[in-house]
């Protein structure tokens, strides 16, 4: 085992498996020369892969960008070296580790930085909405989302946390129902490139937005090959849709469409195609149970989203049972 001497520290190092075809980057502060890269006696009990070495260099992804010496930059004395040996590679742990550190924080920071411009456009986007569709409708999106993704064994995985976060709060920006100009359906994808967003990632947020809706799977035919990310938000939607807060939207977005509540003359429409589900002209507010909200329970992609449906639905089920009820007079 290696020891280098910095100011009275010894900075340990540990063996990676050999690797003689694959190009590693070593974390070494740039005032050093490289060390010697014999192969030593190995230790009684080999040290495992270090969990931040490995996050390190399954993190980093594109080997071409690393190539150059100061691409990542963690500060003025510790930089990223190229460096292939055919035997075995030392890395110095605390070294490495410090990179990482450096990398997940400005990581950290650009996500804060992108979810607090996409709240931002919320607020923008939403504002003359009713309170049906408004910024408090995405936020809740978002907290269950995030939720349902912890419950689903996403919260491990950074990047799907990300997606997940973005797409839910996004979801509902450029929505037909309230679209006032035909250039609003460019504003997701416009303001993910312009924050800088990884293409696969970006690619990935826009799918779920776009498949997400009601009207994409009405007749009974939609995605059957979906990403656990599309499910978790998908599931956080519809149930902001069901239960008490449901009911509360649905009679709010038809009080602002001047709607009736019930009339007995007007059935609800059973077998819809998509075109006919967006065009709710004739309809009345109790109706849309029949047609969208009581149908949901039996759509939720995820065992978290069924769960929690299960409740939501039930209470959903007593509250239409009692507005026949009064409204027939029977009660």
């Amino acid at each position: 085992m290696f020891s280098f001497n910095f100011k009275q520290i010894s900075l340990s190092t540990f063996i990676l498996p050999p690797v003689p075809s694959i190009p590693l980057f070593i974390a070494c502060f740039s005032c050093f020369p490289s060390p010697p890269f014999s192969t030593p006696s190995p230790p009684l009990h080999p040290p495992p892969l270090d969990t931040k070495v490995a996050l390190l260099l399954t993190r980093v992804g594109n080997i071409d960008i690393l190539r150059k010496t100061n691409s990542l930059t963690v500060n003025s004395r510790c930089k990223f070296l190229f460096c292939k040996d055919s035997r075995r590679t030392y890395i110095g742990r605390v070294r490495c580790a410090a990179a990482v550190a450096g990398t997940r924080e400005r990581m950290e920071m650009e996500r804060k930085e992108r979810v607090r411009k996409a709240e931002a456009l919320v607020e923008i986007a939403m504002k003359g909405n009713d309170a049906s569709h408004d910024a408090a409708h995405v936020w809740r999106v978002r907290d269950l989302a995030l939720s349902l993704a912890s419950e689903e064994g996403l919260s491990s995985n950074p990047h799907s946390m990300e997606i997940v976060e973005l797409a839910a709060l996004l979801h509902d920006i450029g929505d037909y129902k309230y679209l006032r100009d035909p250039s609003e359906e460019e504003t997701v994808e416009n303001f993910l490139t312009e924050e800088g967003v990884e293409e696969n990632k970006k690619s990935k947020i826009l799918e779920i937005i776009k498949g997400m809706g009601f009207k994409e799977e009405v007749t009974g035919k939609g995605n059957t090959e979906w990403c656990p990310e599309f499910g978790v938000v998908q599931d956080a939607d519809r149930l902001d849709a069901i239960g008490a807060i449901g009911i509360a939207r649905c009679f709010t977005f038809g009080g602002s469409k001047k709607r009736s509540l019930h009339d007995p003359a007007i059935l609800p429409r059973s077998d819809l195609s998509k075109e006919q589900y967006m065009n709710k002209e004739e309809q009345t507010t109790i109706n849309h149970f029949h047609e969208k909200l009581l149908k949901l329970k039996d759509m939720m992609k995820t065992k978290a989203g069924k769960r929690r449906a299960e409740i939501r639905h039930k209470f959903m089920e007593e509250f239409v049972k009692e507005f026949y009820d009064e409204w027939n007079g029977s009660i």
